[in-house]
């Protein structure tokens, strides 16, 4: 095969396996479109309109909860408890300067009156020597721990493949970024940052047949059948189950930052959504069923994800393909119920398909709920204004999909704005 037609189906491989296409248009950095809706404070289902922070926190943030499990992720289990299999520190200078330890894990899970456990899985976690209270970003990818830290101690089961390894690595920096696969994880820990991550297809695979199997194991308990779980909410309860192996037999307080592109960048903010022990969110390029609005939006559909991906959502979210007018919450909801912590939303102008201007009025929506609390919310009228102080910071950069290495740089200053000044 010649090299320009190996090059043409690697790419058309990785591109079928995100959740972006390539485009040649161009987001208008003028905000354009209507108005989130129904407003985060204003009148929802039965309830008046919101008037205080006891009313938000009393009223409205339960509603809004119970509606974006009923219609769009499914519903988290009603308890869990994690086991560490085991902890092994693997070296204590990794990374030029990181203690890099792993940990072997097991959930157990209850739906209802049935109980069931996940597959065993791992964590890896590297730390800046001499910080052990570093705050801590969560990373989720759809590469596995090993290439995410690229460390000959990290387990890798015999066989397993991965991102990396031949020419097809070339390939996927090329197309995705230099970041894409591998965080810049000496960049990370010289900022004072830790970083953990999981793979989490050992538990919820990121493929349709098997990930709705797993899935409807984990949740057997729940009825109805609609209103199961998707990948969406299992990797974002990952994140809860990150920070629980990381709290054990820890009595200093850490901060967690939910961090995911993609995919993943829907379910670092629907785990800030639902779990108040993550400090901030880095959701990059996030797009439909995450950052983005439903309404009346640009690039992917409802339909068009959920025919693709139909092991994301709860099958409830089919209900509104097509039909993005009847749906009773948006997505500025999923923002608002991450408030006052900060967030930073990830766009490219060339990412169409993500929708970078139904996130930035997703963002606008929002914004309310921030000022509700006291807190700065978004600080900018354009999309192209890098506000990195706000508590909802949106980045926009060239470029299209992928994480690129003027992304990362952005992110922590984003996170220096906000953990260096405490």
């Amino acid at each position: 095969m010649k090299r320009w037609s190996l090059l043409v189906v690697v790419i058309a491989a990785l591109s079928a396996g995100s959740c972006a296409k390539l485009t040649l248009a161009w987001a208008d950095l003028k905000p354009d479109g209507p108005a989130a809706r129904p407003e985060a404070l204003g009148a929802f289902q039965s309830q008046a309109p919101i008037t205080s922070l006891e009313e938000w926190t009393g009223l409205r943030q339960p509603a809004l909860k119970e509606a974006l499990q009923a219609n769009i992720y499914g519903y988290f289990p009603d308890s869990y408890q994690l086991t560490v299999l085991d902890h092994v520190v693997l070296d204590e200078n990794a990374f030029g300067g990181g203690r890099l330890e792993e940990y072997k894990l097991r959930a157990q899970l209850r739906f209802g009156e049935t109980t069931s456990e996940t597959e065993i899985f791992y964590m890896d976690v590297v730390t800046p020597v001499g910080a052990p209270n570093a705050p801590v970003i969560l990373i989720q990818t759809f590469c596995p721990r090993w290439d995410t830290f690229p460390h000959p101690a990290v387990y890798r089961p015999e066989g397993a493949g991965g991102c990396g390894g031949g020419p097809a690595t070339g390939v996927m920096t090329y197309v995705f970024g230099r970041y894409i696969a591998t965080p810049p994880t000496e960049m990370i820990l010289a900022r004072g940052y830790a970083a953990a991550t999981i793979y989490p297809s050992e538990f919820a695979p990121d493929r349709k047949d098997e990930g709705l199997a797993a899935l409807k194991q984990m949740s057997e308990g729940l009825a109805p059948e609609k209103q199961r779980w998707g990948a969406i909410a299992a990797w974002a309860w990952g994140y809860s189950l990150m920070i629980d192996a990381l709290e054990q037999n820890v009595e200093t307080h850490r901060d967690y930052i939910s961090w995911g592109h993609s995919r993943y960048g829907k379910s670092a903010l629907l785990a800030a959504a639902f779990d108040d022990r993550i400090s901030a969110v880095i959701s990059h390029q996030s797009g439909t069923g995450g950052a983005s609005l439903n309404r009346q939006k640009k690039g992917e559909s409802v339909k068009e994800i959920v025919d693709a991906f139909p092991h994301w959502f709860a099958q409830a979210y089919e209900n509104y393909a097509d039909g993005e007018e009847a749906m009773p919450i948006d997505q500025h909801h999923l923002l608002a119920l991450i408030a006052p912590r900060p967030v930073l939303l990830g766009n490219a102008r060339r990412d169409v398909w993500s929708d970078p201007n139904g996130a930035f009025r997703a963002a606008v929506g929002a914004d309310p709920v921030y000022k509700l609390y006291g807190a700065q919310g978004l600080d900018q009228g354009r999309l192209d204004i890098w506000a990195p102080g706000a508590d909802i910071a949106y980045w926009i950069r060239p470029g299209t999909h992928g994480v690129v290495k003027e992304d990362w740089p952005a992110f922590l200053e984003f996170l220096d704005a906000h953990f260096l000044k405490k």
